[in-house]
């Protein structure tokens, strides 16, 4: 894992989203889990060498988010947005989520197969503690801000730690790598965007690509705009949706995130269709 600061670090660097960990004076605190199981397994060993394993937040229920919180299940409190259910554990297209996983394991984490439970013994793990729009959470000497940003996801959080001067705000943001608006709701998200520019940070972690600064917003709402504006043309060429999905892509612009290149069709088509439907008011 990448050291952020000498308390935050973050790996951005493997398939899935990127989990983090804050260590402060009485444990330490996961922002999210692996979805590889050698790699989350190398995270909490590494987390619980430095003492106990307190709180995992998760900042949305897509798959590459909460994947791992099995591992963490009667160890740590899980935390969410009361929203969360929602989205937990659901992956993109028709796929069985424990058949999607072990298909995942399978290609990039093969070494590993054998720790992966059964489906009988897979344990979904579903968060003990919910908040509907803002939490504090203190432990030892830091604070962890939570707030409900929907957009991405409707139980999309960010997780601002003041002591650190970093944000974790999942799949609100996508640094150098394609963005996904398959669950989005275009308004929120933009509102979200302005939400964290207010606040007082050095870094953002995204849910998918390297870590960035606070300019890095300009040019993830400068990205969603010129999806909208792209299907907005469309539209006014009296285009029907399935000629905006046939005639519209930023497929050229970033590659898939680590490991989900075979994704790239369903990105361009699902973002199509957020962006017609934002602008047709359906």
């Amino acid at each position: 894992m990448e050291m952020l600061t000498p308390n935050v670090y973050v790996e951005t660097k493997i398939r899935g989203c990127n989990p983090s960990i804050v260590f402060t004076t009485e444990g330490s605190v996961f922002i999210d889990t692996a979805q590889l199981v050698s790699p989350l397994l190398n995270m909490r060993e590494f987390a619980k060498e430095k003492g106990p394993i307190k709180y995992l937040i998760n900042t949305e229920g897509h798959i590459d988010h909460i994947f791992g919180n099995h591992w963490f299940a009667g160890e740590s409190i899980v935390v969410g947005h009361e929203k969360l259910n929602e989205l937990f554990w659901t992956v993109a297209g028709d796929s069985d989520c424990y058949d999607y996983s072990v298909d995942i394991i399978k290609r990039q984490d093969k070494e590993a197969l054998h720790l992966m439970p059964s489906r009988d013994e897979y344990i979904v793990n579903r968060p003990q503690i919910t908040f509907n729009d803002h939490m504090t959470i203190k432990l030892g000497n830091h604070t962890f801000e939570l707030y409900h940003t929907p957009g991405h996801s409707p139980s999309q959080l960010c997780v601002y730690v003041p002591k650190e001067r970093v944000a974790f705000v999942g799949d609100t943001l996508f640094s150098e790598c394609q963005m996904w608006l398959h669950s989005a709701e275009i308004g929120p998200l933009l509102k979200t965007l302005d939400f964290l520019e207010t606040l007082d940070v050095d870094w953002f972690v995204p849910g998918h690509g390297s870590v960035v600064a606070k300019e890095f917003i300009h040019e993830q709402r400068a990205f969603i705009y010129e999806w909208i504006a792209e299907v907005a043309k469309g539209i006014q060429k009296d285009w029907s949706l399935e000629e905006c999905i046939k005639n519209i892509s930023f497929a050229d612009r970033f590659p898939v995130d680590i490991g989900q290149e075979e994704m790239m069709a369903y990105i361009q088509r699902t973002n199509v269709i957020k962006c017609y439907n934002y602008l047709t008011k359906k």
